[in-house]
C-alpha cells in the first residue's frame, strides 16, 4: 500500500506541475491576446477620433457656408432697401422741388402778365 501511495503522490505532483504549466501557458496566451486587443482598441480610438474630427470640420464648414449665404442675402436685401428708400426720397424731393419751381414760375409769370396788363391798359 505504501508503494501505491507513493505512486499516487508522484502522479499528484505530475498533475500539479502539469496544472502549473497549463496555467502559465494560459497566462502567456492571455497576455498575447490582451496585447492584440489593446492594440486594436488604440487603433479604433485613433480612427474614431479622426472620423469625429472630419465630421465636425464638415459640419463647421457647412454652418459657416450657410451663415455666409444668409449674411450675404441679408446684406443684399438691406442694400436694395436702402437704395430703394434713397431713390424714393430723392424722387419725392425732386417731384416736390419741381412742383414748387413750377408753381413759383407760374406765379411770377402770372404776376408779370397782370403787371404788363395793368401797365398797358391802366388799372
Amino acid at each position: 500500500m505504501l508503494g501505491d501511495l507513493q505512486v499516487l503522490l508522484a502522479r499528484a505532483e505530475l498533475v500539479d506541475q502539469s496544472a502549473k504549466q497549463t496555467a502559465t501557458a494560459i497566462t502567456e496566451a492571455t497576455a498575447a491576446y490582451q496585447a492584440q486587443v489593446d492594440d486594436m482598441v488604440a487603433k479604433l480610438r485613433v480612427e474614431t477620433a479622426s472620423i469625429v474630427l472630419k465630421t465636425t470640420e464638415h459640419a463647421a464648414q457647412s454652418l459657416v457656408g450657410q451663415q455666409q449665404a444668409t449674411l450675404q442675402k441679408a446684406a443684399t436685401l438691406a442694400l436694395q432697401q436702402a437704395l430703394t428708400d434713397t431713390v424714393l426720397k430723392r424722387t419725392r424731393r425732386d417731384w416736390i422741388m419741381t412742383a414748387s419751381v413750377s408753381a413759383l414760375t407760374g406765379s411770377i409769370f402770372t404776376l408779370g402778365l397782370m403787371g404788363a396788363h395793368a401797365w398797358l391798359f391802366g388799372s
